[in-house]
């Protein structure tokens, strides 16, 4: 079970203000308030590639080997490169060590499985790119008033459907606005959205 603790009008941009937000944050469930928050999440890690995870809009990391270094029993992290249609990966030791970039989603491959906890907070003013097609892994906002894919597809400007990787099924679940599974958004899970043009969506927050 995902672990959700936030907290008010924190903007961390580096580790030492963010350790100072996490011993200061307060469980409040996972219904989020405020626009412009701090997170402290706990995300569960499920043994291999099996883990799509999103990041606060600020954070302190800064590439694919600080996100390594970070995470309990890392084998690899990986990201959709839209420049190039091919994913990019680093291992800690080899690979592409890409940069982080503010609401991109990763995919996670631990030896074991973890729990990781993730600090953080909003941005607010920030507008997600998207690329026409199925080419955007996002990261979304711990605060999103989205509570489920449909909700998601709503808000999204020309979306065409919206997937997710179930781990307990071993496959995706996709909605496309009239049918197929109308999955709930978990706090700290990135998903992949297809729109049918490129568009900026700036996501609805509490």
């Amino acid at each position: 079970m995902t672990v959700f603790i936030s907290c008010r009008r924190l903007r961390m941009k580096t580790k030492g203000i963010l350790a100072l937000a996490a011993a200061s944050m307060i469980l409040i469930s996972t219904v989020a308030v405020g626009s412009n928050m701090g997170f402290k999440i706990a995300i569960p890690l499920t043994a291999g590639w099996a883990n799509y995870v999103s990041l606060p809009y600020f954070n302190s990391y800064t590439n694919a080997a600080s996100l390594f270094n970070d995470i309990p029993n890392c084998a690899a992290v990986k990201r959709w490169d839209n420049s190039t249609g091919s994913y990019q990966a680093w291992n800690g030791v080899r690979g592409n060590d890409f940069p982080v970039v503010e609401g991109e989603g990763y995919i996670i491959n631990v030896s074991t499985n973890s729990t990781w906890i993730v600090v953080g907070s909003h941005d607010p003013a920030f507008q997600q790119p998207l690329t026409a097609g199925w080419a955007n892994i996002v990261s979304i906002p711990y605060n999103i008033t989205a509570a489920t894919a449909s909700d998601l597809f709503n808000q999204v400007p020309n979306c065409a459907a919206v997937k997710r990787w179930d781990n307990a099924s071993g496959s995706y679940q996709a909605w496309n606005g009239v049918r197929g599974i109308n999955f709930n958004i978990t706090p700290g899970e990135a998903l992949i959205i297809n729109v049918s043009t490129a568009s900026t969506w700036q996501p609805a927050h509490y």
